[in-house]
């Protein structure tokens, strides 16, 4: 016991040495916003949030256990994300000590297990599932996946020796069901737990059978939820694509288990998908070479064909999910989370059989965790914000063309418009030039919605309608392009129109709660707040946690003289924002209508944190201070 404690004293130490300053990072536009802090259902534990993420998809995948961490996270720590990064990375850590448990339970060897736990803690292909939050699926499932598959050892083992061993069992069978409501990659344990058998050389008889069905009932039962919510991925390529990309991706992620650089969070894959292909035929023969090696290797030991059958048993789910929307990626790098294990257990036992001197064995074992360790410090700081991590991606893979489309969303929030216009430029150029099919159709709509968005913002609005008009006939169903027309249309005072495309946008989407901001902003301006008032509610319905929709509300509410509610909205947009200095202003305005000085006061004192030059505070705190010295 106290090895077990010294083992988890010191994996906890290196993996926040390593991964420590990561836990500084921001949350990324890269699912970021969709599962953490725009998605209203995480925000508080309550029978209304739990129902939501019980009943729907992420919005692809099933993933109600994986959410529950998210809405634990916000109660203790709202949208801060150091919080999450912290949860994700204790998950990491004891993820790696359940692998030196399950290593040790497979061979028996504690030096194999620990340093194929370390390897894995250090090995930067994991990287991604550890600093980016929304890979905290893939390391909540693993986490439930080891444990039971290390108790059904537990069990197997035991099942001779010490009497009432049936809990264990039970506790396996609900480990793996936790594990599917984590996240469903882990669906392939019933076929571990084969080549467990096999490789443990158990007595494969109908009892052995039998304690596997539930494992497999509940393996088809959650293939099937999965099918559902994947539908449109699984539809979006071909099954010739997929059987000779699946190849392609296999012997990549070897190669980056082996010389793990150049390592990126997108990995596009352009031009044709064909047979005689280097790029598709030579992995093709790579992975039939291991096939006959993995049989070759059972005349001597099974560990051989144990660990390439755990990579590829492990691997083979994700194997199937290349397309998104327009484009082809043959890879993530979050997807070998698990099936790095095999590798690392083949690569480990490598050095520990064919490397006798022990002082050799030593210093080949800490060079190369060192090696590891630096990669993944570095690699976790690619994660330190959204430009950053998509910098990153065009300099190593300049034909992503989502990253170009992300850059030019950042450069434009941060008003760099220039470079926003070329990395949308950009971005249409490698759509156009790799997309597929009538996909690309969409996505290169969305990329001129956004490009029309730029140059509205930089003050060319007739350039703006003029693409605008563009992205429509690509895609007539594209929201975005009505949304950025109205607001064009709303500057333009042309409000019969900007009405019109809003509500065009809602018709393609009801669910567009910035289209019902902007157009209960439009109702308000043009004196119809009693039909503000009913589209601000609603979107607030759809997003309870939307600033400026409470914002716009208290607008509403003021012109028709419901001020207390107006008082409301306002305190409620300032608790969501509290740098929102326009709702500041006006509920510090409320404060001393009401009587209310000091918290007037405070509310102006707080603009000056933000904005300390802003004038409208400075002249409120003068005349509120001759109202009521301190």
């Amino acid at each position: 016991m106290n090895r077990w404690w010294t083992i988890i004293g010191v994996f906890f130490f290196i993996g926040l040495l390593v991964y420590g300053p990561s836990l500084a990072n921001s949350f990324v536009r890269w699912d970021d916003g969709l599962l953490i802090y725009e998605n209203p259902a995480i925000r508080g534990i309550n029978v209304a949030n739990l129902k939501t993420i019980f009943t729907t998809y992420d919005p692809e995948l099933y993933i109600p256990l994986t959410l529950f961490s998210y809405q634990f996270d916000f109660l203790v720590a709202g949208t801060h994300p150091s919080f999450y990064h912290l949860h994700s990375l204790l998950l990491h850590i004891i993820n790696a000590i359940l692998v030196v448990w399950l290593v040790l339970l497979l061979l028996q060897n504690r030096f194999i297990a620990v340093i194929t736990g370390l390897a894995f803690l250090l090995h930067p292909l994991n990287t991604e599932a550890v600093v980016w939050a929304s890979g905290r699926k893939d390391l909540l499932s693993t986490m439930w996946m080891l444990l039971s598959w290390g108790l059904f050892i537990e069990y197997k083992e035991k099942m001779q020796k010490v009497q009432r061993v049936q809990r264990i069992y039970v506790m396996s069978v609900v480990a793996f069901a936790l594990g599917l409501l984590s996240k469903v990659t882990i669906i392939t344990l019933p076929a571990l737990l084969i080549l467990t058998a096999f490789f443990k050389r158990w007595n494969i008889n109908t009892r052995f059978v039998m304690r596997l069905i539930p494992y497999g009932i509940l393996a088809i039962i959650f293939a099937v939820i999965a099918f559902f919510g994947k539908t449109g991925v699984l539809d979006s390529s071909t099954p010739v694509e997929k059987l000779l990309i699946a190849p392609m991706s296999t012997v990549f992620y070897l190669q980056k288990m082996l010389i793990p650089t150049h390592l990126s969070v997108i990995y596009p894959f352009t031009g044709a998908v064909e047979l005689l292909s280097a790029r598709i035929l030579v992995p093709i023969v790579l992975c039939a070479l291991l096939l006959v090696i993995g049989l070759w290797s059972l005349k001597r030991t099974r560990l051989v064909f144990f660990s390439l059958g755990l990579f590829g048993i492990a691997l083979s789910p994700s194997l199937l999910n290349f397309s998104k929307g327009d484009f082809l990626y043959f890879a993530s790098d979050r997807y070998a989370y698990i099936s790095s294990i095999g590798i690392l257990l083949l690569l480990v036992s490598g050095i520990h059989t064919f490397i006798q001197n022990q002082k050799w064995k030593l210093l080949c074992t800490l060079c190369t965790l060192c090696t590891l360790a630096i990669l993944s410090y570095r690699q976790s700081l690619v994660w330190a914000d959204s430009e950053t991590l998509f910098t990153h991606v065009v300099t190593l893979y300049p034909e992503a063309h989502s990253a170009h489309n992300n850059l030019g969303n950042i450069y434009r929030t941060k008003g760099q418009l220039e470079q926003s216009i070329a990395s949308y430029e950009e971005a249409l150029r490698l759509s156009k030039e790799f997309g597929r099919g009538t996909s690309a159709l969409y996505g290169q709509s969305k990329i001129l919605s956004n490009l029309a968005s730029a140059y509205r913002v930089q003050g060319n609005s007739d350039l703006a309608l003029q693409t605008l008009n563009i992205a429509k006939e690509l895609d007539p169903s594209n929201q975005h392009v009505y949304l950025q027309e109205g607001i064009i249309y709303g500057m333009q005072q042309r409000t019969s129109e900007a009405e019109a495309d809003y509500k065009k946008a809602l018709e393609l989407d009801p669910s567009f709660t910035t289209v019902k901001v902007n157009l209960g902003s439009l109702l308000i301006n043009i004196a119809r707040p009693v039909e503000a008032i009913a589209i601000l509610e609603d979107a607030i319905a759809w997003n309870p946690f939307y600033p400026q929709a409470y914002y716009n509300l208290a607008a509403a509410y003021k012109a028709v003289g419901r001020q207390r509610e107006a008082f409301d909205a306002y305190k409620k947009a300032v608790e969501l924002e509290p740098s929102f200095i326009a709702a500041r202003i006006n509920l510090g305005i409320l404060y001393a209508e009401r009587g209310n000085i000091d918290d007037a006061k405070h509310q102006f004192s707080e603009i000056l944190r933000y904005d300390p030059d802003n004038q409208r505070a400075l002249s409120a705190l003068q005349q509120l201070t001759a109202i009521a010295p301190e």
